[in-house]
């Protein structure tokens, strides 16, 4: 690490120390995220405080340029910052689709004007973002969509409806493929567009899960308006905004933690519930320390996919959803497997650890389904990486 790196490295420990309270630089359960919003909410004062300091820094999007809210880090010096914030544990300030995934987009694809509009709120959590692709009608096939958008003057049109959005019934905005022309290819015809969801015309219906809460929404567009000026990239090509951003959210989905889920380690749960268990059952305690092996495997893996994408595309990160939400799977499956017999309870009759542990394991499921199924990254993975047909 050159000296500059080490230096900020310091100043950085320093900062936390004086601005990230104690309390969070502790695991971060679901009752206690914080979320973008226009009406955002904190659970506690020491939660505002770390989001006040680090929005103030820019450090919640520490690589874009400070006029669109970001610190203008380099990559190096955000690594950095990164590396430093998880030695510390310290949660994130925010959770916010729109710095994960949308923002990347729209410092590559967005006009000068949907940048200064959108970054600086997205980086100060100022809007809850939601993602409208997947449809009834379309199966696994993205490209199959049927959302009409018909352009009138300067505003489209739109009608149809989307599937499986992520708290799309709490979200202001969604960034919303839709289908802009019939072509022969059914890729040439989509747009990206910005759409507010606070408007008339737009009913929102959660879909309730195995897991007892219910993130997922079906909305159904009547003639809901969309300007112009919001469509990202030119009309009927959207298809290429739509790919860029699925790396980008099957990035943050192989990072779970960066969004902030609640890990729970198996190990800990093993030896809280009976601390004989973890010497009389070998084999489920060989399974486990095989699970932290591959997590560290693709932890380092995820490293070298970051330095690798700032000269060029990196094929090793399509491997990372896969890897990582299948290991994710796998995680609960042994956390709900050292509960013992308590495993076995549901998740309205369990308490505490064991109703969270519950909760995620019927919700760990869902991960390998978000963001383009197992089934589709291994196809992508063996087209683009093995070449196969």
């Amino acid at each position: 690490m050159s000296n500059h790196l080490e230096a900020f490295s310091k100043d950085i420990d320093h900062w936390i120390e004086a601005n990230c309270p104690e309390s969070m630089r502790t695991p971060m359960p679901v009752s206690e995220q914080v979320w973008a919003s226009s009406n955002i909410q904190f659970p506690s004062k020491d939660s505002k405080k770390w989001f006040d300091a680090m929005v103030k820094r820019g450090w919640c999007t520490p690589e874009w340029p400070v006029e669109y809210g970001g610190a203008g880090l380099s990559f190096e010096e955000g690594e950095v910052l990164r590396d430093r914030l998880k030695f510390y544990g310290c949660r994130p300030a925010q959770i916010n689709f729109g710095i994960s995934m949308l923002g990347p987009v729209l410092l590559e694809f967005g006009t000068e004007e949907q940048k200064k509009e959108f970054l600086p709120k997205i980086s100060r959590g100022e809007i809850w973002w939601c993602q409208g692709f997947s449809e009834p009608g379309a199966g696994s096939d993205l490209a199959n969509i049927s959302t009409r958008a018909n352009l009138k003057n300067d505003e489209y049109i739109i009608n149809g409806s989307k599937i499986w959005t992520s708290e799309a019934n709490k979200a202001d905005w969604m960034y919303c493929l839709v289908r802009t022309a019939k072509t022969e290819k059914k890729q040439k015809g989509i747009s990206f567009i910005l759409l507010d969801l606070k408007q008339p015309n737009i009913e929102i219906k959660p879909i309730k899960l195995l897991s007892g809460h219910s993130p997922f929404c079906q909305v159904f567009f009547d003639g809901v308006i969309a300007k112009e000026s919001h469509r990202v990239a030119e009309e009927n090509n959207g298809w290429r905004v739509a790919k860029r951003l699925l790396q980008f959210e099957r990035t943050m989905m192989a990072d779970l933690e960066s969004e902030g889920a609640i890990n729970i380690e198996p190990l800990e749960v093993l030896d809280k519930i009976d601390d004989i268990n973890i010497y009389r059952n070998k084999k489920l305690y060989r399974k486990i320390v095989k699970h932290e092996m591959r997590n560290q495997l693709i932890e380092l893996s995820m490293s070298r996919a970051a330095i690798e994408s700032q000269v060029g595309f990196s094929s090793s990160s399509l491997t990372l959803k896969y890897l990582s939400t299948e290991e994710a799977k796998n995680r609960w499956e042994l956390n709900v497997a050292s509960l013992g017999m308590g495993g076995l309870e549901t998740v309205n009759s369990s308490t505490g650890l064991k109703q969270e542990i519950a909760k995620s394991f019927f919700y760990s499921k869902a991960y390998t389904i978000a963001g383009g199924s197992s089934e589709v990254q291994l196809n992508i993975i063996s087209k683009n990486i093995l070449g196969l047909k």
